[in-house]
């Protein structure tokens, strides 16, 4: 039997919209076979600009790190915009924010000169698979505190920024420059991707440090083949470098992608100290080659003084079908020059990452992996049992870049915008009316009191406290009752007791008519497919209604008429 559409999303409980889960939910099906879109989004009645991913929790365990926020910048073909989002451990929003009109790669939450700032790169990313932009850094009031630029002139890259306890920033930077392709096939100088490394520091914008890559790599010892690159005006991507990271002795390690390699290179000289992974890897595999065979990997990073951590995507989009993405810790020895599996963190599903991806390690012992082009993000034991598994679009569109995040990391963060709160008064699910309130990015709301007042402009002493209740989610909802004053405010308290913010004032009046006749129609109370239905429903009962009246016009006027004889002495 086939179902409609309305049937269909009946039978999965769906009427009124995508159903809410709690955090130990399991799979929907309906949502990962693409019935509520390749995007699934929730929206606010208080904040109807805002839009944030619907998560599907397929696995939660208490044992995840829940005191942390997940940061996410989604983007994507069926996304509206780029946005960076930040959402508790529940998938409730706490706040989310384009920039203007730009793609937005790899939210974080980083400390410097003290302060806690929120961290992305902005720009244009079509750059043939990297970006040519700036950093931005929030302070916790969400006000642009910084514009870290690379230097020379130079774009700042997408794949990755982190700020030093020195107080320098580390940029990857691609820059086009011209080589000799005959060790990859040409008998040419053509156009090709460098890839450095930039030390900035942050307030005068100098480069204290610079590492290029073709000073110290080969074309030919690449895994990604030239094909026709490196011909015109396009540049051929040799390395693809992908993340930085410095350890306690000045030293740097960096990813390339299409080397399957990790390069570790001397702070002061810029000279390799060692290479692992790829064509010149310089270490013996304890793990039977399960050490040294990632491929494709991204956000390389020491663990410790003797263990590295990386995303291990395997596959890319020719290769889709090469290995199971995984999270991989190594443990090196550098001075028998040797690497082993410490562990391995797989998702229950077989993701296959075909870009992009993160590995963080909690401080808790938990690991968090993105799946970058995948729009998934797990959470295992550090032992490699998963605990929480949670999508925020379709695994059936797993792979399509419909939607994606380059990483989804954890952070604790305090948010205290210099916004007002939001309000709304709108009717509910159940066709009564409420206030609606909620505050873009404050993250120290505990409640919210509804206050009402007969005076548009009372003193903070006329407002009368009408009732409280404690945040629930983003947006919280107060029941309207007809014996309320005209105007209506929300207070947003601090678990302290003290106020926060106060919202707009809002006049009942504009409702007043629908709340004394609350069975009166009003379309933009309903949605459009429940509208299509009514109108079919209606246009056909009027045809109905139009052909029974042509057919009774019909017949009288039948009967008015005289048949004529068909013999000569035949009377009608």
């Amino acid at each position: 039997m086939r179902l409609s559409r309305a049937s269909f999303l009946i039978a999965i409980g769906a009427v009124d919209g995508i159903p809410s889960k709690s955090p130990a939910s399991s799979y929907d099906f309906g949502y990962e076979h693409n019935a509520y879109g390749s995007h699934p989004l929730t929206v606010f009645k208080s904040a109807a600009e805002l839009e944030v991913p619907k998560l599907d929790i397929l696995q939660y365990s208490k044992a995840c790190e829940s005191s942390l926020y997940t940061l996410m910048t989604p983007r994507g073909g069926a996304t509206h915009e780029p946005q960076a989002t930040i959402l508790d451990s529940n998938g409730d929003l706490i706040w989310t924010s384009s920039w203007r009109g730009q793609q937005l790669y790899n939210l974080m939450v980083q400390e410097y000169r003290g302060e806690k700032y929120l961290t992305f790169w902005a720009g244009d990313d079509t750059v043939g698979g990297h970006g040519a932009g700036t950093i931005i850094m929030l302070d916790k009031t969400y006000t642009l505190y910084r514009e870290v630029r690379a230097a020379h002139g130079l774009d700042a890259d997408l794949h990755d920024f982190r700020i030093t306890e020195a107080g320098t920033a580390l940029i990857t930077v691609y820059e086009v420059v011209q080589r000799d392709l005959s060790e990859v096939g040409k008998n040419h100088v053509g156009p090709v991707w460098d890839c450095l490394i930039q030390e900035v520091d942050i307030e005068t914008g100098l480069a204290v440090f610079e590492w290029r890559a073709l000073d110290h790599w080969n074309l030919n010892d690449g895994f990604r083949e030239i094909g026709d690159d490196g011909e015109g005006d396009r540049a051929y991507d040799f390395f693809h470098m992908n993340s930085i990271d410095k350890d306690s002795k000045g030293n740097y390690l960096t990813s390339s992608r299409y080397m399957h390699s990790l390069t570790y290179i001397n702070g002061t000289t810029g000279e390799v100290i060692w290479i692992l992974g790829g064509k010149r890897n310089m270490f013996r595999d304890l793990s039977n080659g399960t050490a040294t065979n990632f491929a494709y990997q991204h956000d390389a990073r020491w663990s410790s003084n003797d263990t590295i951590t990386l995303f291990d995507n395997g596959v890319d989009d020719v290769h889709r079908d090469r290995a199971d993405t995984r999270g991989l810790k190594l443990k090196i020895d550098e001075k028998n020059m040797t690497v082993s599996v410490v562990a391995e963190y797989l998702n229950p599903h077989k993701i296959h990452g075909i870009s992009q991806g993160s590995f963080q390690s909690l401080s808790n012992g938990n690991v968090l992996l993105g799946y970058g082009n995948s729009a998934a993000f797990t959470e295992f034991a550090s032992n490699g049992d998963v605990l929480c598994d949670t999508h925020f679009g379709p695994e059936s569109r797993f792979g399509t870049a419909e939607v994606q995040s380059y990483r989804v990391y954890k952070y604790e963060w305090q948010g205290w915008p210099t916004t007002t709160p939001s309000s709304a008064i709108r009717r509910n699910s159940s066709r009564h009316w409420n206030f609606y309130v909620s505050w873009n990015g404050a993250t120290e709301v505990s409640k919210w009191i509804l206050q009402g007042s007969n005076r548009l402009n009372a003193t903070n002493e006329e407002w009368k406290e009408l009732t409280r209740t404690k945040r629930l989610g983003f947006e919280t909802e107060f029941e309207l009752l007809k014996s309320y004053p005209r105007y209506l405010r929300a207070v947003a308290v601090h678990s302290k007791g003290h106020m926060l913010g106060i919202s707009e004032p809002l006049d009942k009046r504009t409702v007043e008519d629908q709340l004394v006749y609350s069975y009166g129609f009003n379309f933009m109370d309903y949605d459009a497919w429940t509208i299509q239905i009514a109108m079919s429903c209606g246009g056909l009962l009027l045809v109905g209604i139009l052909l029974r009246m042509g057919f009774v016009a019909w017949r009288n006027r039948t009967k008015a008429y005289r048949r004529l004889p068909t013999t000569p002495n035949q009377t009608l």
